[in-house]
C-alpha cells in the first residue's frame, strides 16, 4: 500500500492497453528507421507496457544501436537494471532518477535519438520543454500527454486552446495526433483523457533565432507579454506600443489569432523598437 501510494505520488498511471501500447512502440520504431536514427530513449518505463514490444522488436533491426530507459522511480529501475543485465546487451541502458535532473550529457551521449514517454502529468509540459530545446539532436517524439495539453500543443491560430506553448512548440515541431487515449486504458485510471502526439522536428523554425542569444530572448520576451492577458486586444496590453504600431499587426487582435508573419513583424519591430 505504502510503495502504490509513492507511485501515485509520482503520477504514475500504468497504461495496461496491449493495442495502444503496440501502436506507440510501432510508431517510436518506425520514427527511428525514418530519421536513420540509431538510439532511442523512453521516459518514465514504468512496469514495460511500451518498453516490452520494443524490447520484441529490437532483435528483428540492426539499426538502433542504443536504447536508454529514464526511470524515476527506484525500485523499477532497479528491475529494468536485472533485466537489461541478465539480456547481457550492452546497447541496452538504465539511468535511475527524474528525467528533469539528469544531466544533458548523460541523456544526449547518443544521437540523433527518437523519444517516446507515457508522461507524467504533473511534470509533461516541463519535460516537454526541456526535449525540445534539443531540437537539433531529436527529430521526433512520441508523447502522451493530458488531451488538454496535447489540444493546446495542435491548436492552430485563432482555435480554442491557442496560448504561447503552442506558439513555443510549434515554431520548430509539427505536431499531430496518434491516438486519443481514454481512462480505462491505464491502471489505474486517471481523472482525464490523455492523448499521443507525434512531435517531427521542422526543416527550419519558421522564427528562426535559435543561434543568435539575443533574439532568442526577445523571442521568448514577446511571446511571454502577448499572451500575458490572452482576452484583451494586444494594443491593450503589450508593453511597446512603437513596435506593436510598426509591426504592422492589427492591434485590435488577441495574441491567439497572429499568424507566423505577424509573429516575425512584430518580434523584428520589438528588436528594432523596444529601446
Amino acid at each position: 500500500m505504502a510503495t502504490h501510494g509513492k507511485r501515485r505520488a509520482l503520477g504514475q498511471h500504468f497504461l495496461r492497453d496491449t493495442a495502444v501500447c503496440l501502436k506507440i512502440a510501432e510508431t517510436a520504431l518506425e520514427a527511428c528507421s525514418q530519421y536513420s536514427c540509431s538510439a532511442l530513449m523512453e521516459i518514465g518505463p514504468g512496469k514495460g507496457a511500451i518498453t516490452q514490444p520494443i524490447l520484441e522488436r529490437l532483435g528483428e533491426t540492426s539499426e538502433i544501436k542504443s536504447f536508454t530507459l529514464v526511470e524515476r522511480d527506484q525500485k523499477l529501475a532497479l528491475e529494468w537494471k536485472e533485466k537489461f543485465k541478465a539480456l547481457n546487451d550492452p546497447t541496452r541502458s538504465v539511468e535511475m532518477g527524474d528525467f528533469l535532473e539528469v544531466q544533458r550529457e548523460t541523456w544526449l551521449k547518443n544521437r540523433p535519438l527518437v523519444i517516446v514517454s507515457n508522461l507524467p502529468y504533473s511534470a509533461g509540459t516541463a519535460i516537454l520543454i526541456r526535449l525540445a530545446e534539443e531540437a537539433q539532436s531529436i527529430p521526433a517524439m512520441i508523447l502522451m500527454f493530458q488531451a488538454e495539453v496535447a489540444k493546446r500543443l495542435m491548436a492552430g491560430p485563432s482555435s480554442d486552446g491557442r496560448g504561447s506553448l503552442s506558439v513555443w512548440i510549434q515554431n520548430q515541431w509539427d505536431v499531430t495526433s496518434l491516438i486519443k487515449v481514454p481512462p480505462r486504458a491505464f491502471s489505474p485510471p486517471p481523472d482525464v483523457q490523455s492523448e499521443v502526439v507525434v512531435l517531427t522536428r521542422r526543416q527550419k523554425p519558421w522564427i528562426d533565432v535559435f543561434d543568435r542569444p539575443e533574439e532568442l530572448k526577445t523571442w521568448q520576451a514577446v511571446l511571454k507579454a502577448a499572451f500575458a492577458h490572452r482576452r484583451k486586444m494586444l494594443r491593450s496590453t503589450f508593453p511597446w506600443p512603437q513596435a506593436l504600431a510598426a509591426s504592422g499587426v492589427d492591434p485590435t487582435l488577441r495574441a491567439e489569432a497572429l499568424d507566423w508573419p505577424q509573429w516575425e513583424g512584430l518580434l523584428r519591430a520589438v528588436l528594432t523598437h523596444k529601446a
